[in-house]
């Protein structure tokens, strides 16, 4: 990880491990679902005091919250990690506003994904698929 998207994955995973650990009495010997999506929003919230990427910013953010959101909803890391990856695939074409791809020119880069949405996605389908 390089440039801001690394500071940006610590403040989000620093937060939600704080979540975990807020949520979890030490009595307790397993994280549920509810507790993991519960303390993905808590940091998601936690990371967007440190930066103004929303969803549509054309970042990673835009595979981040499909994920947050779907992990709450559907208590499915499966379904949270297929809407981690429509939320890359859906930068496609789409204008940033944030980030490396605001200063990069050319025009290749439209008919990829955000390359932070992906990776991350794939992060996400990785876990979904290990378990």
């Amino acid at each position: 990880m390089d440039g801001t998207s690394g500071a940006l994955f610590a403040i989000y995973l620093n937060a939600l491990a704080a979540g975990l650990r807020a949520q979890n009495p030490p009595s307790r010997q397993q994280i549920d679902v509810e507790i993991w999506a519960s303390a993905a929003q808590t940091a998601l919230e936690s990371l967007g005091t440190y930066t103004p990427a929303r969803e549509g910013d054309r970042t990673f953010i835009d595979a981040l919250e499909p994920f947050v959101v779907a992990l709450k909803e559907s208590k499915s890391l499966g379904a949270a990690a297929k809407a981690a990856r429509e939320g890359a695939e859906r930068t496609k074409g789409m204008k940033a506003s944030l980030g490396r791809t605001v200063y990069v020119g050319g025009e290749a880069w439209k008919e990829v994904p955000d390359p932070g949405a992906y990776g991350l996605a794939e992060l996400f389908l990785g876990f979904a698929e290990a378990v």
